[in-house]
């Protein structure tokens, strides 16, 4: 204890010594700094780097410094993540998203025959739907998404014929006929999810594009006693189309986030057909679909 009380009064003695020398001359000033930065050292030795205070507060206020700057940094990722102005490059809250898909289409389908089915044209547009669940798994921070799901989708296919298709006699004066068939499929979509920088606040844009592998469900017939290819040969008993189909999507939209967790998608896409669909070897069809695509995304 003495000598603690000691050291302290030689410290007080040079802190007296070193204002003393600095207002007299430059030379003894610097001759006695150094004087005091070795008796700093040998203090520092014996009592410790903390012996006069001066390290706590420094080591407080770059801890100080420290939280401050940790604290900015997690606001501005909160922001970025929170789709509010700014670029989206931080990971999203959930790497797997789920949502709910509606999709009104206008359906069209082209028509080429040869042989037995000369004369086959296409047989104009119709409305149909397509309802399911959507999957989308980012796979580089919220930017791209593998997205899949399934979907069950309805397709119209209509063909205009000549009259005397499905006859045993040759009438070149018979009116023409028409077919319309719903086709039920479930389509498996295997896209890539491109989203772009906020377009307006918690609004973004996307862009999707990939391919869907659609398998027939059923195949139904309308207006029956009227649908030249259903009476036609086999009076309604044979299936006039094939198993599946393989199409190519192409879609834009945006995404509006209501919420850290919930969004709606508006969007349009366009499926277009890559093999055909009917059964016959001498008619080539080939689907054709616009829809709207209304999503909620949970």
């Amino acid at each position: 204890m003495k000598k603690v009380a000691g050291l302290s009064l030689i410290l007080v003695i040079l802190t007296i010594s070193h204002g003393w020398a600095q207002s007299t001359s430059p030379a003894l000033y610097k001759m006695r700094t150094k004087e005091s930065s070795v008796t700093e050292k040998r203090f520092r030795k014996i009592l410790g780097d903390n012996y006069d205070g001066q390290d706590k507060n420094r080591q407080e206020y770059d801890d100080d410094r420290k939280r401050r700057r940790r604290k900015q940094q997690t606001g501005e990722q909160t922001e970025n993540n929170g789709y509010g102005s700014g670029p989206d490059y931080a990971w999203v809250s959930h790497l797997i998203e789920m949502s709910i898909r509606f999709a009104p289409s206008l359906d069209l389908n082209t028509a080429q025959g040869t042989g037995t089915y000369a004369g086959f044209r296409d047989n104009g547009a119709g409305v149909r739907m397509s309802v399911g669940a959507s999957l989308d798994y980012f796979f580089f921070k919220d930017r791209y998404a593998f997205s899949s799901g399934l979907w069950y989708t309805i397709k119209r296919s209509g063909f205009q014929m000549p009259g005397t298709f499905g006859s045993s006699v040759w009438n070149p004066g018979a009116p023409e006929k028409e077919s319309i068939y719903n086709l039920q499929y479930l389509q498996i979509p295997a896209t890539v999810k491109m989203f772009a920088n906020n377009i307006a606040p918690n609004m973004r844009l996307y862009i999707q594009t990939g391919g869907l592998f659609s398998i027939k469900l059923a195949e139904k017939a309308l207006d029956e006693a009227r649908n030249g290819l259903y009476t036609a040969e086999s009076g309604g008993s044979r299936r006039q189309y094939g198993f599946g189909d393989v199409e190519l999507l192409l879609g834009t939209g945006i995404q509006y986030k209501i919420n850290q967790n919930n969004a709606f998608n508006l969007g349009m896409s366009y499926q277009r057909g890559l093999i055909n669909v009917a059964r016959g070897s001498e008619l080539v069809s080939k689907s054709r679909i616009v829809s709207l695509e209304l999503g909620f995304k949970f």
